[in-house]
């Protein structure tokens, strides 16, 4: 079952954006626990974020829904944006461990948590865990954030190829989630120019899609609905087992 978010658009006060984001819950899951949110604010900044829950039965939709809540409180008028984003991340992590004392059939559940502010010709991110965010300019690869995850660890230490990662039976385990305690989150700024493509996505996604098909396929000439429609389904055709989530934005 696919849920969307109609494509919208906003002027900011250099760039014009379009938004959408599409969610499938695959074949195999019978829950989708991913979440996402594209939040546009009256001063034509727009956040959007992705979580990727985990915790079995309901748990890991609840953490999902916990932290997104959480960082959707964001707020365009503030004065330290990464200040204002960590704050809230700690928050969620604090929210979902309330959240597991009140219900113990919740404990260990957690999720991970990718964010960013589009403002200005800027973009304010954090990230936690192993969903992602990538930065497509023309048909380069700008910048991506890099997982927390165990085979991240391997690979940057060089024990394993980037063949053998994708095979590795430990590829799904991560370093830190929302919700864990004491999360430690990655974050940053990016510069955003016109006709950039930023993308939100859960590993149901870049798990089954490789690098290069993904750049191949956001730098079509088409709508960012079609460019969606277009990344779910090869997700779909390579694995479909894992809940499949993908937020873009135009400018």
């Amino acid at each position: 079952m696919a849920s969307l978010v109609s494509a919208g658009l906003r002027r900011g006060t250099h760039l014009l954006m379009r938004t959408f984001a599409m969610t499938k819950t695959g074949f195999v899951r019978k829950k989708n626990e991913d979440r996402y949110l594209i939040k546009k604010m009256d001063d034509d900044s727009v956040f959007l974020a992705v979580a990727d829950g985990m915790g079995g039965a309901v748990a890991g939709e609840v953490a999902a829904e916990i932290a997104i809540d959480r960082l959707g409180e964001i707020r365009s008028d503030a004065v330290d944006f990464a200040g204002q984003l960590n704050l809230l991340m700690e928050q969620a992590d604090r929210d979902i461990l309330l959240e597991v004392r009140k219900n113990l059939d919740l404990e260990g559940m957690g999720t991970t948590l990718t964010g960013v502010l589009l403002n200005n010709g800027a973009g304010y991110w954090i990230h936690v865990g192993d969903s992602r965010l990538y930065h497509i300019r023309g048909n380069q690869l700008i910048w991506q954030t890099k997982d927390q995850s165990l085979v991240q660890s391997l690979l940057d230490e060089g024990t394993i190829t980037e063949k053998e990662a994708v095979i590795h039976p430990a590829r799904n385990l991560i370093d830190q989630c929302v919700g864990c305690g004491d999360c430690e989150p990655e974050e940053g700024r990016l510069n955003i120019l016109s006709g950039d493509l930023i993308m939100l996505s859960t590993d149901g996604l870049h798990d089954a899609v490789d690098e290069a098909t993904i750049v191949e396929l956001l730098s079509l000439d088409a709508d960012i609905e079609i460019k969606a429609n277009e990344l779910v389904n090869r997700a779909l055709d390579a694995d479909g087992k894992d809940n499949i989530t993908v937020v873009l934005a135009q400018l």
